[in-house]
């Protein structure tokens, strides 16, 4: 029986089968493609548990935000509310201080409005006085005239001097 090539090849490749068999190589094989799939199954695992945590923290650190940013608005709404009470408040103050400016200096007008009415009546007391001690003197003798004069500048002397210690 004349060995062609394809049948050397055949026997060949029996015998490389079996050596292969013998020396356990497909086990050999299928243990290390085991161990290279439980190995990327564990990747695959740890990638997907990776991936839920950091959707787990990316959720936890939306919500901060969320939380944070309430804050903040509410923060700032206090702040607007407290400025908006603090000008009311600044206001009024000075609307009082102005009414009490105000006031104070009406009073002033008044007391310097009665000085003057009480100054123009002291002169025109004085004036009055003057000017009958002149006609009086004119008109009457000496001795009745000094004798009502003094009486009457004694009296008008004494309320003078009444007028000006009230």
């Amino acid at each position: 029986m004349p060995f062609d090539e394809t049948f050397l090849v055949f026997i060949a490749l029996v015998i490389f089968i079996a050596i292969l068999l013998f020396f356990r190589i497909p086990s050999l094989l299928r243990s290390f493609l085991d161990a290279r799939a439980d190995g990327i199954r564990n990747e695959l695992f740890e990638a997907r548990r990776a991936r839920e945590e950091a959707e787990n923290l990316l959720e936890q650190y939306k919500e901060k935000y969320s939380k944070v940013e309430n804050e903040v608005r509410q923060i700032i709404i206090d702040a607007e509310n407290k400025v908006s009470l603090l000008e009311e408040e600044n206001r009024k103050r000075i609307a009082e201080a102005f009414d009490l400016r105000h006031a104070d200096l009406e009073k002033k007008i008044n007391l310097m409005e009665l000085e003057y009415m009480r100054s123009f009546y002291i002169k025109l007391a004085d004036f009055s006085i003057e000017f009958s001690q002149k006609i009086i003197s004119e008109k009457m003798s000496d001795d009745v005239v000094s004798r009502i004069f003094q009486e009457e500048i004694n009296n008008l002397k004494s309320r003078h001097i009444n007028i000006i210690h009230r």
